[in-house]
C-alpha cells in the first residue's frame, strides 16, 4: 500500500487551482468547446478534488452537446482518463464528478458508467495507461524525495530514467 494514499494535504503535497488559473490553462491547451472533445483524450494525472477534472467535464459535455453525439456512455466513456492516489480524494471526487454528470442532465447510470472509466485509484507514476492522449493538464503534487519510502524511489528509478540523484 502506498504510504501517500491516506497522507494528510502538506504529506503529500496537494495544491488547490483557482478556477480562473484553471480555466486559462485548459484554453492554452486548446481543451475548448469549439473543438471535437469527444474525439480527443483528456488526462489529469492527479485529479484531487477535481480543480481541473470538473471543468474539463463541463467542456467536454458542452462540445458533446453542440455536436449533436448520441449516447454519452459509449461516445464520452475514452475523452477523460484521472487518475488519484489519495483514498478520500478519490471517493470524494467519484462521488462530486458522478453528482455533477447527473445535475447535466446525464442518467443516473451513465453518471456512474463514465466516472468508473474516467477515474482511476493509484500512483499514476505506477499505473498502466496504454492509451495516448491529446491533452495532460493538472496541477501535481509537490512531495519532497525524503517523503516516498526507498522501495518506491527504487520502483521510480527502475522505470523512468529521468529519476536520478536527488528529484522532487
Amino acid at each position: 500500500v502506498h504510504a501517500l494514499a491516506s497522507a494528510g494535504i502538506e504529506q503529500r503535497g496537494a495544491v488547490f487551482t483557482r478556477r480562473e488559473v484553471v480555466d486559462f490553462i485548459l484554453d492554452l491547451t486548446a481543451y475548448t468547446v469549439d473543438r471535437p472533445l469527444t474525439s480527443m483524450r483528456l488526462l489529469e494525472p492527479s485529479f484531487g478534488g477535481g480543480d481541473f477534472l470538473i471543468p474539463a467535464i463541463d467542456r467536454l459535455l458542452a462540445s458533446w452537446r453542440k455536436a449533436g453525439c448520441p449516447e454519452p456512455r459509449r461516445t464520452l466513456a475514452d475523452a477523460i482518463r484521472a487518475v488519484e492516489l489519495h483514498r478520500d480524494s478519490f471517493i470524494v471526487t467519484r462521488d462530486k464528478v458522478v453528482t455533477h454528470l447527473k445535475n447535466s442532465g446525464l442518467p443516473p447510470t451513465d453518471a456512474r458508467s463514465l466516472a468508473d472509466q474516467w477515474l482511476m485509484f493509484g500512483d499514476f507514476l505506477l499505473v498502466d495507461l496504454d492509451e495516448r492522449f491529446d491533452v495532460v493538464v493538472g496541477n501535481p503534487p509537490y512531495v519532497r524525495q525524503e517523503m516516498i519510502a526507498d522501495a518506491l524511489m527504487a520502483e521510480y528509478r527502475a522505470r523512468y530514467r529521468t529519476i536520478y540523484d536527488r528529484a522532487d
